[in-house]
């Protein structure tokens, strides 16, 4: 199995556009250690320990008084935020939120993978509001891909949307994303 990367455009989205102004002395230090410079040019792709190591030294860092899994949401969230604005996150989110949440939802693994190199879906239909997302998302990370989701209903148009964490092992995930119907 080819070795799991994240590329280059999701660490901007996160640490460059995300967190600017966020990002202290302490945290680059931080970042750096584990792999993360953001003194110098982003590589073009980071080894998927190095991606999980510089999210977790920033979520302790940034959200101290919260869980863990509360922490890796919010900097999940944030991380969406960033994203809009990388070039291919400009594209890739015009074009999502014209599709609405049902089909938005449906371009999971494709948004996903034009970010890192190893994600897999499965959608199931719960209900015309209502689906459960599989993904082969691993350890703690999950908490950030549910922030993820949840901002990314927020894009698709999504009322009142909800993103839980339904049933994981240590190497996937299923997600309950609900949303208020028309």
């Amino acid at each position: 199995m080819p070795e799991k990367l994240v590329f280059e455009h999701t660490l901007e989205g996160l640490f460059l556009r995300g967190l600017v102004g966020r990002v202290s002395p302490v945290l680059r230090e931080r970042l750096k250690e584990v792999g993360v410079d953001l003194d110098r040019k982003l590589q073009p792709a980071y080894g998927f320990d190095t991606w999980c190591s510089a999210v977790r030294v920033a979520v302790r860092e940034l959200h101290p008084d919260v869980p863990d899994e509360v922490g890796y949401g919010l900097l999940g969230e944030r991380m969406v935020e960033g994203y809009r604005e990388t070039v291919l996150g400009r594209a890739a989110f015009g074009v999502i939120q014209l599709l609405g949440p049902r089909r938005g939802v449906s371009r999971a693994r494709q948004m996903f993978r034009s970010g890192n190199n190893y994600t897999e879906t499965r959608l199931e239909d719960v209900s015309p509001t209502e689906v459960d997302l599989w993904m082969n998302e691993a350890g703690t990370i999950r908490y950030l891909t549910r922030g993820v989701l949840l901002a990314g209903l927020r894009v698709t148009g999504a009322r009142q949307p909800e993103v839980e964490v339904r049933a994981f092992t240590d190497d996937h995930v299923t997600y309950r994303l609900t949303w208020r119907g028309d």
